[in-house]
Parts: structure tokens; C-alpha cells; sequence
């Protein structure tokens, strides 16, 4: 399995765990050390660098960051209609901000490792 299949991989499930967790009942869920807005945060951070290894060309990836963001938005509006979840504006904060510090990661990584093998950057499509 190569490096982009991992992390394609490894995206599908935090995705995937983030929509369930999200919209499963609170009560159901373990209970985990650390602030709530940490988890968010690191829930969005792990899945915006996953995929971020993925898309490795500057527009692709800046539109899937924003695609987390209005997703962390999306899933905070469908808890309002939840019994057993809330809405809540600093979660959707701490989303953007996993996402925000993930794309820099990503960026600076893509960018470093290009310098350092020598690779010209990707060409714009015409």
C-alpha cells in the first residue's frame, strides 16, 4: 500500500468516525479525558491532513479545507434537531481551527518536501 492509498485510507475512517460520533446519541459515547473543544479540533486536524496528503496541489486542497469547515458548520446544524445533541458556535470554531492548523501543516510539509528533493511545483492547468 503506498503513502496517498494510507492516507486515503486513513481519511475514509476519521470521516467517517467524525459523522458518527458527531450524530450518535452523547449519552452513548465513552467518556474522554480533555476538553470538548480539543476533541473537535483534533478530529478535524487528523482528517483535513489526511486528506491532505492526498490533494497535494494549492486550489484542490484550500477548497477541500473549506469543504471541512462548511461540513463542521453542516453537522452543528443537524445536532440542533437532535434530542440528545446540542449547537453549539464554539464548535464550530474549534472545527475551523483543526482544519485552518491541518491545511498549514500540509502546505508547509508539501512545500519543504519539494525544496528538499529538488521538484518544481505543480503547474497551474490551463
Amino acid at each position: 500500500m503506498n503513502r496517498i492509498h494510507f492516507f486515503r485510507w486513513a481519511g475514509t475512517i476519521v470521516l467517517i468516525a467524525i459523522w458518527a460520533l458527531s450524530l450518535l446519541p452523547g449519552p452513548a459515547l465513552p467518556a474522554v479525558p480533555g476538553s470538548d473543544k480539543w476533541h473537535h479540533s483534533l478530529a478535524y486536524f487528523a482528517c483535513m491532513f489526511c486528506w491532505g496528503q492526498v490533494f497535494r496541489r494549492p486550489l484542490p486542497r484550500l477548497r477541500l479545507a473549506m469543504a471541512f469547515v462548511a461540513m463542521g458548520i453542516l453537522i452543528e446544524c443537524i445536532q440542533y434537531f437532535t434530542p440528545t445533541r446540542s449547537f453549539e458556535f464554539l464548535d464550530m470554531a474549534a472545527n475551523a481551527i483543526g482544519v485552518t492548523l491541518a491545511w498549514f501543516v500540509v502546505t508547509v510539509q508539501i512545500s519543504v518536501g519539494r525544496r528538499m528533493s529538488g521538484a518544481a511545483p505543480p503547474s497551474r492547468p490551463r
